[in-house]
């Protein structure tokens, strides 16, 4: 899924608003996930569906934001041990956010990598009615 729009719940809500007050009309080919970026970051968040971003977005997964986010480890390695979680499937995990523009890999000390969370939040849009 390709379609996306940054800016804050308050900029989706403010957009609705529009569309509901006949303000605007939306159009087919209007953002299905909007995104609200951390401060300063600019990349942008793609999923290959709703269920892959669904499910990249399990309970486990955004406790691991979360903790990337408050401890900001210097290092996958760091991360691990906070986390109680293998290193290699760690490593698989952020490879996958880090493909989708959640979290962004900086090259920190000797061979490690440090994991930084790149969106603060997602917002799906599903129709229910299209297919």
């Amino acid at each position: 899924m390709n379609e996306r729009k940054t800016g804050s719940f308050d900029d989706f809500k403010a957009y609705t608003l529009a569309i509901v007050r006949g303000e605007k009309s939306a159009e087919l080919a209007e953002p299905k996930i909007w995104v609200e970026l951390a401060e300063g970051e600019d990349r942008a968040v793609r999923f290959q569906s709703m269920e892959a971003g669904a499910k990249l977005l399990s309970g486990k997964n955004r406790a691991l934001l979360r903790m990337i986010s408050e401890k900001k480890p210097g290092s996958i390695s760091e991360l691990a041990v906070l986390t109680g979680r293998a290193e290699q499937n760690l490593l698989r995990t952020l490879r996958k956010l880090s493909a989708a523009g959640i979290v962004r890999l900086d090259k920190g000390e000797g061979r490690a990598y440090r994991p930084v969370v790149t969106a603060r939040k997602v917002h799906f849009e599903i129709d229910l009615l299209a297919s």
